[in-house]
């Protein structure tokens, strides 16, 4: 009982030791700002940057009176369409399977390697998400099992069940293979 006790207390003192030197660490970074010594020419320059926004997600930066235009990121788009996949060329084995190309045929899911095994599909060897909304347009296919060196694989695609996680008890296979190819 006393070991308990004991226990207990050295939880509370910690927890208390804990809290000041939390405490005296906000005290010590949280002073007055340093405040850049003013300058000692005379020029007047204001190098104030405003911005306004505009309806085509492009804003306007004004500095010492000249406007600068700013354009947003282009995002990546996703060719929709009946669905066709091109592996790089030469894809060697290992843990990774390049796409040279790839037109999904949904707006969003996910894009699969699997084996074969006695000529029949086998195995699942990794996926990656794709979609349309949020501009993921995978160009490489990472795997938790590697491919080997002169075997077939095939591409396929999964619908998306809309928790954003794969699951082979949700995320249903798309009734095609679009591609195949052997490992070198």
């Amino acid at each position: 009982m006393s070991e308990k006790k004991e226990e207990t207390q050295k939880t509370v003192i910690a927890f208390i030791v804990g809290l000041l030197i939390g405490g005296l660490l906000v005290w010590a970074f949280s002073g007055t700002e340093s405040v850049a010594p003013k300058s000692t020419t005379d020029d007047k320059v204001d190098t104030t940057a405003t911005t306004d926004s505009k309806s085509d997600d492009t804003k306007t930066a004004t500095i010492d009176e000249k406007k600068i235009v700013v354009t947003p990121e282009p995002t990546a788009v996703l060719p929709v369409g009946d669905g066709s996949v091109k592996v790089a060329d030469d894809q060697a084995a290992g843990s990774r399977v390049a796409l040279a190309s790839a037109t999904f045929p949904i707006k969003e899911g996910w894009i699969g390697v699997r084996d074969y095994d006695n000529g029949n599909l086998g195995g699942l060897l990794g996926v990656v998400r794709f979609s349309e909304e949020q501009g993921l347009v995978p160009t490489t296919i990472i795997l938790q099992r590697a491919t080997v060196a002169g075997n077939t694989y095939a591409v396929i695609f999964y619908t998306e069940s809309g928790d954003r996680k794969f699951s082979l008890a949700n995320d249903v296979q798309v009734d095609k293979i679009f591609a195949t190819f052997t490992a070198k």
